[in-house]
């Protein structure tokens, strides 16, 4: 489906010129084109659709609350299970730990806020990982940039 999005798009550009393809993607909350960093799907839509309830409900809720305390024992409270019992049945379900889970879905929500104006300090609030040097440590360690490069290579600025 966002292959036809992204065709369309291409489309407008082609025939009306960039502009207006960029302001019918900014109306429909699109990139007009796609940056070479983001994936195809989401880190949350792979992991649910490996995970049933009460863990698929969770990691929606956790893609909303990044900026809130996303630890073991505070998600396993979430949905009612010792925090040994969601241990095990998130690695089960998902693949990887929750720490490893949640740290792709932040970095993930960091790489789109990043396209954006907003302060790297508002944005490693917004993801969870402030202060902006924690933030800058996580974010180099996995993509061996710091948030800062990352910006002024991927963006239009």
């Amino acid at each position: 489906m966002t292959t036809g999005i992204d065709m369309a798009l291409a489309m407008v550009s082609e025939d009306l010129g960039s502009a207006l393809a960029s302001r019918v993607a900014k109306r429909l909350v699109l990139y007009a084109r796609r940056p070479g960093y983001q994936s195809q799907f989401s880190p949350l839509l792979r992991a649910q659709a490996k995970a049933d309830a009460p863990l698929a409900d969770l990691l929606v809720w956790a893609q909303a609350n990044l900026d809130t305390a996303l630890d073991v024992p505070s998600l396993a409270a979430r949905v009612g299970l010792s925090e040994r019992t969601f241990y095990r049945r998130f690695v089960a379900a998902i693949g990887e730990t929750p720490a490893q889970y949640i740290e792709t879905v932040r970095l993930d929500a960091a790489r789109i806020l990043l396209s954006q104006e907003l302060p790297l300090k508002e944005i490693a609030r917004r993801v969870g990982l402030a202060p902006t040097a924690r933030f800058t440590q996580v974010f180099q360690r996995r993509f061996g940039v710091t948030p800062r490069l990352f910006r002024e290579t991927h963006t239009n600025r």
